[in-house]
């Protein structure tokens, strides 16, 4: 950290990994739909097209890219987590922000819940059998909706006092 500090400032460097935290984030926001929206609508994929109508990538395909963006997220977010500590929460909890607070505290359980599926989410994904298909598309459902709440309130609380700041 410390030759990398006489390139760009500290500030500068949270930023950038801040950034590249969303680009994932993206990634994996697409991923997880694209492969949720084949779950909730199965008779588009078995007429040879996507949700969209475009060709047809089988849904499995999806799972070890959201199973690896996932653990990256995760694993990314927790070192980002040591500033938000320290420089977000604190203002927010001075300012009685509490929806924000248990908001994000929340984000965390449910990351962690998603952590926790991600075994078996890949599982019945590595090759998804007929007789699995209900109880795979729940876990994939529940993945999607992990995502995306972490998404929104990531946004939000970055929103309240980005890193950086």
């Amino acid at each position: 950290m410390g030759m990398l500090s006489r390139v760009i400032t500290i500030d500068t460097f949270w930023q950038i990994l801040l950034f590249l935290h969303f680009l994932l984030a993206v990634a994996l926001l697409a991923a997880v739909t694209m492969q949720a929206a084949v779950v909730v609508m199965p008779a588009r994929q078995a007429a040879g097209g996507t949700a969209a109508g475009g060709p047809a990538v089988p849904a499995r395909s999806y799972a070890t890219l959201v199973v690896v963006l996932y653990v990256l997220q995760a694993l990314m977010g927790a070192w980002i987590y040591v500033k938000y500590r320290t420089y977000v929460r604190i203002p927010m909890e001075e300012l009685h922000h509490w929806w924000t607070v248990g908001a994000f505290e929340f984000k965390e359980h449910v990351v962690a819940m998603g952590l926790g599926l991600l075994p078996a989410y890949w599982l019945f994904w590595r090759r998804p059998e007929p007789s699995q298909a209900v109880i795979r598309g729940i876990v994939t459902l529940f993945v999607m909706l992990s995502v995306w709440y972490a998404f929104v309130v990531g946004h939000v609380a970055n929103n309240f006092r980005g890193v950086g700041s």
